[in-house]
This record gives structure tokens, sequence and C-alpha cells, in this order.
């Protein structure tokens, strides 16, 4: 005896209906058991360019203050401040980055500032102050393959 194509075409909907994952949350995870996939989610995904970072600042800058600088890169590099800044009482530094290495900000061979990267989710901040200030040229120092977003800013008065 033949079956039915009306049997048959039946027994075909119902395997699609259960390989697809939409019908029934334990569909999904039979697939996954019977094919191998882990159910562990993947982890937070590390951004690979600069302009995918956050912004590293979080809230706006108390009113009159002046930027010095805004940047964004990978690896080594580094910014030479205008005078300005040399003549302030401190300046405040915001960044952010991701990779698995250090990113540091250096002055005539010393660091100022300086955090582990990770994937890019954290900020980090840091007042450089006044006596800290004699070399306006910084080194941005970090392996090649971490990429960083940086604002160095005069707060009000200075």
């Amino acid at each position: 005896m033949k079956p039915s194509l009306l049997a048959v075409g039946l027994s075909a909907l119902v395997l699609v209906s259960a390989c697809s994952g939409g019908a029934h949350p334990r569909a999904t995870a039979t697939q996954e058991a019977t094919t191998g996939t882990s159910a562990i989610p993947s982890p937070i995904q590390t951004p690979t360019s600069p302009d995918r970072l956050p912004n590293p600042v979080q809230s706006p800058f108390p009113v009159g203050s002046k930027t010095l600088y805004t940047g964004s890169g990978h690896g080594d590099s580094g910014v030479t401040l205008p005078a300005s800044a040399g003549k302030a009482s401190s300046i405040t530094v915001t960044w952010t980055c991701a990779g698995l290495s250090k990113f540091n900000i250096i002055a005539t061979g010393k660091p100022l500032a300086g955090s582990q990267c990770g994937d890019g989710s954290g900020v980090f901040t840091a007042e450089i102050p006044h006596a800290h200030m004699h070399e306006l040229a910084w080194k941005f120092s970090a392996a090649a393959s971490v990429i960083w977003r940086i604002v160095v800013t005069q707060p009000p008065g200075n």
C-alpha cells in the first residue's frame, strides 16, 4: 500500500517547522544539540576601527571648557598640544580603546596616564596637573592592534 500524498506532505511540514527554530524553543535546543553548535552566547564583539568605539565623552564638559585635541587611531601616535595647554592649571584627558594591550599617554619618556584596553566599552579619564605639562608633545603608546579615541580638554578659566 502506498502512503497517501497528504500524509507525506504533512510529515515534511512538521519536520520543516521543527528545524526552523521558530516553532518552539525546544525545537531550537534540539537542533543545536544534534548539529553540535554551542548554546553559549557569543562574547561581545570588539570594535575593529576607531570610529566604531564609543565617544569617550560621556557627559558634557563644564561651560567654558576648551577642546585642545580630538583624535582617533591605532597603535602608536602622538600630538603636540597648543601653547595654552602649558599655561593651564590642569588638562583633562578622556579616552577609550580596544585591544589586548595597554594604551599609554607619555610625555618626555614619562607616563602621564594609561589603561588596559579590553573590548572597547571602558571610558577612562585622567586629570594632568600643571606640574606635568612642561612638555606639550605627547606620545600615545599602544600595540599596533589597539584602536583608540581620545579627547583632551582644558577646564574653564585656565
